[in-house]
Order: C-alpha cells, then structure tokens, then sequence
C-alpha cells in the first residue's frame, strides 16, 4: 500500500481467482493522452472535468472589413497554418446580406495571408471583377450565384492528386431582391486548388443538393481512410439546425446523410453548425448553440455562442454534463458582441493552441453589422483538465496501458500548496492492481507549479525501461491541482 492517505484500494485483490485472462492493455506508445473521456481513464474519485476557456487575444478583431467587396466580413472561416509557404492562409465568406443592391455579387469567398497568424493582408488576386476592378482578394463569386458555408482542408499523403487542398461550399442561385434571402436550389460541390488560391470545381458535382447554409467542413479520419463531411440535417422532424454526418473516401461518392448531434432537454433548441479539427487522436467539435426566437425571454436571444465537444472515431460525441460555454460572446458593443463562430483545425504553436474564429457585432436576425476574424488561444492540450474538489485529495486510475518505457511527463497545474503524485501498479491477470514499490508514492517527488511537459521523478528510478513491455496502470494523487494530459517520452 502506499504511504499516504488511505485510498481505499487494494482490498479488494482478485488474487487466488481460479483462472484470470489478462486484459490487452492500451497501446499509448509517446502520443499525449488527453483526458476528457474515458479512454485511457480506469476510474476518478474527487474529481471532476473542467472545460477551459480560450482566452481572446488583445489585438483582435485580427480582421475587420475595410473595402466595399469584403461586404459584411468574413462570416464563414477557415485558417490552415502552411508550413510549406510558411504563411498563415485564411479562407473566407464574405457575408452581404446588407448589399442586395449589389446582389450579382452577394456572398463570395475571400482570402488573407498572413506571416505570424496575427497581421493580415489581403493580397490582390486578379481573379474577379468587381466594378470594373481585379485589384481585390476575392477567390470567386460573381457569376450569378451566391457562395458560402465553406470549409478548407489540406489533402493527406496519397490523396492530393487533384490538388493540395479542396474545399466544401454551398451554393444558391442569387435570390430576388423583392423576395429577400430565402431560396432554393441549394448545393454543397467540392473544389481543389494547388496553391490555395485558383480553385476548380470536380466534375462530379453537386455532391449533395438540398440547404445546408452552414459552416460546411470536412475533416480526414486517416484510421478508417475516410473524409468525414458536417453539414446539416436537411432530413428533420422540424428544424434543420442540427449536425448531420456523412463520409466519403474518395469525396465522390458519400454516405446518405444522418443526424449525428441534435439538442437535448438541456440545450437550446438549435445547433448552428460544428466545425471540427483533429487534436492527438481526438475530434474536437466546436458546436455552435444558437438561442432561436423561441428563446426570445433569455438574455442570449438571437446570440450564438459555442460549446466543446469531442469524438474518438468522428462519429459518436460527447459532451460536458454541464454543458459549459467553451467560447462566449463579448459585451455589449463589443467586436464579437453577436455571434462567435470557431473554424475548422486546431493549430499548434509551441506551447499555445490557437483557434481562430469568427466574431459578429451584430445578432443573428434584425441588426446590421460586421463580421471579423478574431483569434482565441489555450495553453497546449488545455481543452479539458481532470481536477480535485474542494480542496480535498482526488485520485485517477487509469486503464491497463503497456509501458513504452522512456520517462512520465505531466501537463499539470497546481495552487498553492497543492501536488500532483504518481504511483505506478500492475494490471497483469490476477495481480492486477498490485502496487510496485519502487514506483510508489512515498518515492515519488511531489510536482508543485505551473508545465506543459514536467517529468515525474521517483527516488532511486531514471526511467521506465524496467517497465518496458509491461501492463501497468497509473494512479494520480491530486491536490489543489489541474491535470491537463500525460505522456511517455
């Protein structure tokens, strides 16, 4: 048993079982391991999940309308950061549902660059006439139609023989002014461009017909080899705001479309859209909760803000019980006062996140004004932390993982006299559970502060390499501490 405070385990021993088949331990091999379901986690006592807030950067809005052909701002956006150009590359909407006096040219598809990812221009492409004008950054549009809800992915290894990078967009037929917005004739098609910027159409288009105007985004699930594509649920029991999945392994032909998220008793009645990236094997979802007219009476009327959600396969989700605002609005009169909108991707920058988004001064119905690109950041994997309460000791268990030996790092926080300890036990047929002393508590050196990557000492052991091969599990002792992920290196 440990040294330390009781905790209740150890007890209970399934030694002298007539026969024991030993479990397959997780194969965690350095990947860091996120915390936020129940992948690698066994059990928790005294503790609970905390959704983390990014925090909006100073400088935003990063990019606010200043020319007439960028109408409202961009309401729609991806940023992919390009290592091989090594520049920041924003892919937009331009949003003009103030300008159906200019209606040959509502809703087109713009585009920024950037060296850092904080200052943006907005090149001059040459590629479409407005007024008289190509010295403008608009991508398409213009032609009779109206582009918009569209999504930007880089293609994997193998698969970029009809470009680097393809696009999912919805199109429309350019409404009548006298009628207003509200048409028909709804398409998503897929585009492919090699430098990001000339963009042609697959001749199997549309992909889909029906209204999905929505953040439409694609995300690539190399496990299953497939193009995993959110849209929305044209086929409803009476509203279309909710998240619909179909998939695709060459982008050609998909999956009939089937509802995948939908609001539950505690939810608003709307999800507007959920943009998704890929973080260290886990699908993160960024649903946008939209508070309809229905919800005239609440302070958020007519507001979006977004929620986290995350997947292991792509397909089946979760979220907090609780369900925390990941992502909220700003104050009154503020850039991002309306609605907040995050983009597809997850960039990584040393030890920040970023995610960029979209901020709207104005509410969903009955007001003017502008849409901006804003970003938002978090310390690295800092999505979700597994925390004690109260005060009081906490402990987590994990799952039988093979030990890829090297050494523990943690990504952890703690407060004021609070420590995180690891203690390390056998999960081997009957002697699973087992404490191995040379890896237990009263030998490990308390972690007290503030890392993204502290490696856990235990007196008298450098490393894991006795370990190699073998089903251990780990077991946290928590106090007054934020556990954020672990990893093998």
């Amino acid at each position: 048993m440990p040294q330390g405070p009781r905790v209740g385990t150890g007890q209970f021993s399934i030694k002298g079982s007539y026969k024991i088949r030993p479990t397959d331990p997780i194969m965690v091999g350095n990947e860091r391991q996120l915390l936020m379901d129940d992948h690698v986690v066994d059990d928790c006592w005294n503790c609970r999940r905390t959704v983390h807030q990014p925090v909006k950067h100073p400088q935003n809005p990063l990019v606010a309308p200043t020319e007439p052909w960028e109408a409202t701002g961009p309401a729609f956006l991806t940023v992919l950061h390009d290592q091989e150009c090594g520049i920041y590359r924003l892919w937009a909407t331009a949003t003009a549902e103030r300008e159906m006096g200019l209606v040959e040219l509502a809703r087109r598809a713009i585009y920024y660059e950037s060296p850092d990812g904080i200052h943006w221009q907005a090149p001059k492409l040459g590629l479409v006439n407005w007024q008289g004008s190509m010295e403008n950054n608009v991508l398409f549009g213009g032609d009779g139609r109206m582009y918009d809800s569209l999504g930007v992915i880089e293609m994997p290894p193998g698969k970029q023989e009809r470009g680097r990078f393809a696009m999912v967009y919805h199109t429309d037929p350019v409404p009548d002014p006298v009628k207003g917005l509200i048409v028909t004739g709804g398409e998503q098609r897929i585009a492919y461009s090699d430098d990001g910027i000339h963009w042609r159409d697959q001749p199997e288009n549309p992909i889909f017909r029906g209204q999905s105007d929505t953040h439409n985004n694609l995300a690539y699930n190399p496990e299953r080899r497939v193009f995993m594509f959110y849209r929305r649920a044209t086929i409803h029991a009476n509203e279309i705001r909710r998240v619909a999945y179909s998939e695709s392994d060459d982008l050609i032909e998909w999956t009939q479309p089937r509802t995948i998220l939908r609001p539950d008793e505690v939810d608003a009645s709307r999800f507007y859209a959920m943009p998704v990236g890929r973080y260290h094997g886990v699908y993160l979802g960024f649903l946008q909760i939209f508070y309809a007219e229905e919800h005239i009476r609440l302070p958020k009327s007519h507001q979006i803000d977004v929620q986290l959600a995350w997947s292991r396969d792509g397909v089946n989700w979760q979220r907090h019980p609780e369900r925390p605002i990941f992502l909220d609005t700003g104050l009154p009169g503020s850039y991002d006062w309306g609605m907040v909108r995050i983009g597809p991707g997850v960039i990584e920058q040393e030890d920040e996140i970023r995610l960029y988004y979209a901020g709207a001064e104005r509410l969903h119905f009955g007001m003017a004004g502008n849409w901006n690109a804003c970003l938002a950041t978090l310390r690295k994997d800092g999505f979700i932390s597994v925390d004690s309460v109260g005060g009081r000791d906490g402990y987590m268990l994990t799952k039988p993982l093979e030990c890829p030996g090297g050494t523990l790092h943690v990504n952890a926080r703690t407060r004021g006299d609070g420590f995180i300890k690891v203690a390390v036990r056998r999960s081997d047929g009957e002697a699973d559970g087992d404490w191995l002393p040379e890896w237990n508590y009263d030998k490990d050196v308390a972690f007290r502060g503030d890392s993204t990557s502290e490696v856990v000492n235990w007196q008298g052991q450098e490393d894991f390499e006795a370990l190699r091969g073998k089903a251990i599990r780990l077991h946290f002792w928590l106090n007054e501490a934020e556990l954020y992920s672990f990893r093998f290196q």
